[in-house]
C-alpha cells in the first residue's frame, strides 16, 4: 500500500545546496586573496558540504522511485546508502583535508598578509547568515517531524537523517565560521599564522565528528532498526483491543524509510470468532440423517479457511488506516 509521506528534507536539501554553492565560490575567493589556512578550511568545508548536500539529493530523488519487478516495495532506503556515502566524504575531504592543511599550516607558519581584513570580514559575515538561514529551515523540518521525541533523541534515533545531515552540517558550518573568524582575526593581531591553524584543525574536527554522527544515524538504518519502542506499543495496543484478536504473541518491525514501517507480527485470534454455529447444527443434522460427512466435513474446513483470510485481511486493512506510516504488513496465525 503506498502511503503519502510528509518530507520537509528536500526543502532543506535544496536551499542548503544553493546556499553552499554560493557561499563556496566566495570563501574560495577570499582565501585566494588571503592564503589563511582556515579560510581555505571554511572553502573546503563549504564545499565538501556542497558535495554532499547533493548526494543527499539524489538519495531523496532515488528513495522516490516506486515499485518496480526488481524492487517490489520500492527504494524508499536509498536515501540511506546516499546518506552514508555523504558521511564518508565528510570524513575524507572535510576532517582529512581540512585538518592536514591545518597541522601543515601549524607546523611551516606561513607569513600573514595585510590587505585581508574587509574582504574576510564580508566573507564570513555574509557566510554566517546565509548557513545560519539554511539552519533554521532544517530545524523547522525536524520540528514538524519529530512528534514527541527531543531533538537529542531525533538525531540519534530518527528515521530521516537527511534533515539531520542539512541541520548538523549547517550548525557546525556556524560554529566553523565562527573559529574562523576568531583564528584569522587573532592571527592579524598577533601577526602569527599559529591561531589561524589552530581553528582550521579545530574546524577539520567538527567535520569528523559530524561525519561520524552521520554514518552512525543511516548506519543503524541500513541494518534494519525497529520502529520506536512508543509507536509498536501503540501497534500492538491496537490489535489486542480488538475482539477477534485473543493476543499478539510476537511483533517485530523495520523501518524502510522515512515515516514508512514494515510490521511482522504473530496474532492469536479468538477461536470461537471463525465459528458459524447456525451451519454447523444444520451439517450436524446433514450427518444425522444419514448424508456422507466427508464432503460436509470438508465444506466446514474450506468455509474457516476462508473465514481467516477475511479476518487477516480485514486487520491489516484496519492497521493501514489506523497507522499511515505502515507500508508493508505480515500477519501470521499462531
Amino acid at each position: 500500500m503506498s502511503q503519502e509521506i510528509k518530507d520537509s528534507s528536500f526543502k532543506a536539501v535544496v536551499a542548503a545546496i544553493l546556499g553552499n554553492g554560493v557561499i563556496t565560490v566566495l570563501k574560495f575567493i577570499g582565501w585566494v586573496f588571503t592564503a589563511s589556512p582556515s579560510m581555505l578550511a571554511e572553502s573546503i568545508h563549504s564545499l565538501a558540504d556542497t558535495s554532499n548536500q547533493l548526494l543527499l539529493y539524489v538519495g531523496i530523488k532515488h528513495s522516490r522511485w516506486g515499485p518496480t519487478k526488481e524492487f517490489p516495495w520500492g527504494r524508499s532506503n536509498a536515501r540511506y546508502v546516499w546518506n552514508l556515502a555523504s558521511a564518508i566524504g565528510v570524513f575524507f575531504l572535510g576532517f582529512g583535508v581540512t585538518t592536514y592543511h591545518g597541522v601543515s599550516s601549524l607546523i611551516h607558519h606561513q607569513q600573514i598578509q595585510q590587505s585581508w581584513n574587509i574582504w574576510i570580514i564580508a566573507i564570513l559575515v555574509f557566510s554566517f547568515f546565509l548557513e545560519g538561514y539554511v539552519f533554521l529551515i532544517a530545524y523547522k523540518g525536524i520540528i514538524e517531524e519529530k512528534g514527541k521525541m527531543s531533538l537529542s533523541e531525533y538525531i540519534r534515533k530518527g528515521d530521516n537523517p537527511t534533515t539531520v545531515a542539512v541541520l548538523l552540517e549547517d550548525g557546525v558550518a556556524v560554529l566553523g565560521i565562527t573559529m574562523a573568524f576568531i583564528g584569522i582575526g587573532l592571527s592579524h593581531y598577533f601577526q602569527s599564522s599559529i591561531p589561524d591553524a589552530i581553528a582550521s584543525i579545530f574546524i577539520g574536527v567538527l567535520m569528523g565528528c559530524l561525519a561520524i554522527v552521520l554514518a552512525y544515524s543511516n548506519g543503524r538504518l541500513l541494518i534494519g532498526v525497529s520502529a520506536h519502542p512508543e509507536s509498536v506499543d501503540k501497534m500492538q495496543e491496537f490489535m489486542e483491543a480488538l475482539h477477534y484478536v485473543e493476543k499478539v504473541t510476537s511483533i517485530k518491525t523495520e523501518v524502510m524509510g522515512p515515516n514508512q514501517i514494515h510490521l511482522v507480527a504473530e496474532v492469536e485470534f479468538h477461536g470461537g470468532f471463525f465459528i458459524d454455529r447456525d451451519q454447523l447444527v444444520k451439517e450436524a443434522k446433514q450427518i444425522r440423517s444419514g448424508d456422507d460427512p466427508l464432503p460436509i466435513l470438508v465444506n466446514t474446513a474450506e468455509r474457516t479457511v476462508r473465514i481467516v483470510g477475511q479476518v487477516i485481511n480485514q486487520l491489516e486493512k484496519e492497521l493501514y488506516i489506523e497507522f499511515p506510516e505502515l507500508k508493508l504488513i505480515e500477519l501470521e496465525v499462531n
